[in-house]
């Protein structure tokens, strides 16, 4: 029965998607559709406004071209406007008004009495109609051989509206079938862009199973840094369980022969335990005691893991400052050029070990002093360790951090502090590289890359 609570499970990515996307498709096209009658409208409007000018302008044109003797009997005869009421017209020159219709002067008539110009809205009740009728008419005043001219055409607006009505509904069936539309394009594009997801899904139930060891990377680049963190655990994970049946074997098979060989001798009874016979069981004890404490080393640098980080400045400190109480006749400085609460993505234990091992070498051959540097740049973070001892010459440096290499066999120490350091600098995928310093020792420089 499991102990830990059950979380409550978040609203899908697919839900989310569809909840932002459908309503943002539908206001779009409401929006769509209502810009789409204001510019109808204006469109109409103006269209009407430069076929009645056009219209105003001809008939200005034509009593223009007629001689003045014959303005008196000049007629106008539109058949559109006798056959209906769309479109009417009334004309003042020379106190002699004409109409669209002769029976429509009562109605048309004041039309020709307003003071305004240009296109305007009015109104009249023609005969036969129940109601007013509004129309969309352009008034213009002129002259004509000194006599003032005054034009007034106009079309029904009623009909006008109901044509752009129609239309606009027309565009409104055609919005809701191309929303319909784009509805479905959203559902399938979200769908295809989420199965990438379930194909991870699948993927990591196989490795539950056991089916599989590692994640595709074959896949978008939105999932392409999560699918590659994935692999880096089960990497490290991998190199963890290995490292430790290795080290489990190594143990075994080491202290297996120390335990025998004391064994025996404890249980002969024929030889009591002498002083030679205590040294070599202490011998074999210390050999036990010395395989134990390289295992534990060997396990306690553990490699990258996900989601440590360690602060370097503090532990740095730290460091400097418990070594310097063990070499109290040397100096430590420490040289931060980073954030002090800057944090690398590396585990403390590490850290620790990647400091310690290297700040205690210098120590241990350092005349007076002690130089530890931490900085980064956008490719690595970098940790350097210098001191001003004797150095090493350069045909050696290579063989620096060669498990139980000692270069002088005269300091204290296996041999193993620097091999550690470059077994876990190498878990990190970084590089260990040692040079001569500016004091004259040793520089050793720790280059960890920083992930993109």
């Amino acid at each position: 029965m499991s102990l830990l609570p059950k979380s409550k499970p978040g609203r899908s990515i697919r839900t989310t998607l569809l909840c932002w996307l459908l309503p943002f498709a539908a206001i779009f096209m409401g929006v769509a559709w209502v810009l789409h009658g204001v510019l109808l409208e204006r469109m109409t409007r103006d269209f009407v406004k430069d076929r009645l000018y056009q219209e105003a302008a001809f008939i200005e044109q034509s009593l223009r071209a007629t001689p003045a003797g014959d303005r008196n009997q000049i007629t106008f005869h539109h058949d559109a406007g006798n056959a209906s009421t769309h479109h009417v017209y009334a004309v003042s020159l020379a106190g002699r008004e004409l109409f669209s219709h002769p029976d429509w002067s009562a109605q048309l008539q004041p039309w020709l009495s307003q003071a305004e110009t240009g296109l305007q809205t009015l109104s009249a009740q023609l005969p036969g109609q129940t109601a007013a009728s509004y129309f969309l008419a352009y008034r213009a005043i002129s002259s004509v051989g000194g006599q003032p001219l005054i034009i007034v055409v106009a079309e029904d607006y009623s009909v006008l509206k109901a044509g752009e009505q129609e239309l606009h509904l027309w565009t409104a069936v055609v919005a809701i079938a191309l929303l319909l539309l784009l509805i479905g394009m959203i559902w399938v594009a979200v769908h295809l862009s989420l199965r990438p997801t379930t194909q991870l899904r699948h993927q990591l139930q196989q490795l539950r199973q056991g089916e599989r060891s590692r994640l595709e990377e074959a896949v978008p680049a939105e999932f392409q840094r999560l699918t590659q963190q994935l692999n880096q655990l089960l990497d490290t994970l991998d190199q963890r369980l290995t490292r430790s049946r290795q080290t489990n074997a190594n143990l075994s098979h080491s202290v297996k022969t120390p335990i025998a060989a004391i064994t025996q001798m404890l249980s002969t009874a024929q030889h009591p335990i002498d002083d030679t016979m205590r040294a070599q069981i202490t011998s074999k004890l210390a050999e036990i005691n010395h395989q134990l404490d390289t295992s534990l080393r060997s396990a306690q640098a553990a490699g990258p893991q996900a989601g440590k980080n360690a602060n370097p400045v503090m532990q740095a400190r730290e460091m400097l400052w418990m070594l310097g109480r063990l070499y109290a006749d040397k100096r430590f400085e420490l040289d931060i050029q980073i954030d002090e609460h800057q944090l690398w993505p590396i585990e403390e234990q590490d850290l620790n070990e990647l400091l310690g091992n290297l700040i205690d070498n210098a120590g241990k051959w350092a005349s007076s002093q002690v130089i530890v540097r931490l900085q980064q740049n956008a490719q690595a973070f970098e940790i350097q360790v210098a001191d001003d001892g004797i150095g090493v010459a350069a045909e050696q440096l290579e063989q620096l951090g060669t498990r139980g290499l000692r270069l002088d066999q005269q300091v204290p120490g296996h041999g193993l502090g620097l091999a550690i350091v470059r077994e876990t600098v190498e878990r990190y995928d970084g590089t260990l590289q040692f040079a001569a310093s500016t004091q004259g020792g040793l520089l050793a420089c720790i280059r960890l890359p920083r992930q993109p």
